[in-house]
């Protein structure tokens, strides 16, 4: 471990590596500690090197938070760890957090939000893998789930976040889940239900009436998986 930082730094760090980015609300969230700690502790990582940050002056107008991302400084203090040990692949990856579009950062925050929400609504009933812990899961869909939650009782099911998304995408995600369990190369007992989170309600009935449609059409029913459009991670239910 480098000498100038203390285990609560280390912390920080494996869980900005974990998420991609970070913000002083979702770290206040994940380590149950204020927002002002939060803030104090992503601006000492900054100023020492470990840490860059994004913030645009439109964030005000946004009401969106400065984005924290690894150095290549940070990268190599974690990747001499031992208990972090990644494929090379990720590593490579994080080189070029910095030049990421606006759209892909704004996901791994509402992602780590949604984690966050779901970690404090149900707590120990579940654990939760984010991408980088799915990365070489067999047979799994690409691009990876946001995240793949799987509960004490009952069955596991992918949260991937869909607000910024066009429906076209959204629909060539959905058939891509299908095309994902039709070719029997997952590595699950039984294929994780979908949620898709989506804000506007008219969005949803749309996405709603093509999955039934896309469903009866490749002969599948809820003995397969499921589908669930909801517009908030409040909604998400274990099963």
């Amino acid at each position: 471990m480098d000498r100038k930082l203390n285990n609560n730094q280390i912390q920080n760090l494996r869980t900005v590596l974990k998420f991609r980015y970070v913000t002083t609300d979702n770290l206040a969230n994940t380590h149950s500690i204020t927002t002002n700690s939060a803030y104090s502790a992503l601006e000492i990582l900054s100023k020492a090197g470990y840490l860059e940050k994004i913030y645009e002056k439109s964030y005000r107008l946004l009401n969106k938070s400065a984005r924290y991302f690894l150095t290549q400084q940070a990268l190599t203090l974690l990747r001499s760890q031992a208990d972090t040990q990644l494929d090379e692949a990720i590593w490579k990856s994080r080189k070029t957090d910095g030049k990421k579009t606006p759209d892909f950062i704004d996901l791994q925050v509402a992602l780590h939000a949604a984690y966050n929400d779901l970690k404090g609504r149900l707590g120990n009933k579940i654990a939760i893998d984010t991408a980088l812990e799915l990365h070489g899961t067999e047979g799994i869909i690409k691009p990876l789930p946001g995240l793949l939650v799987t509960p004490k009782r009952g069955k596991q099911f992918f949260v991937e976040i869909a607000d910024n998304q066009h429906l076209f995408f959204i629909r060539k995600r959905i058939r891509k889940y299908i095309e994902d369990y039709e070719s029997n190369e997952w590595q699950w007992d039984t294929y994780p239900d979908v949620y898709f989170i989506r804000s506007s309600a008219s969005d949803r009935t749309r996405l709603r009436k093509f999955i039934e449609q896309l469903m009866d059409d490749n002969y599948l029913d809820d003995d397969d998986f499921t589908f669930s459009i909801v517009s908030g991670v409040n909604q998400i239910k274990l099963k």
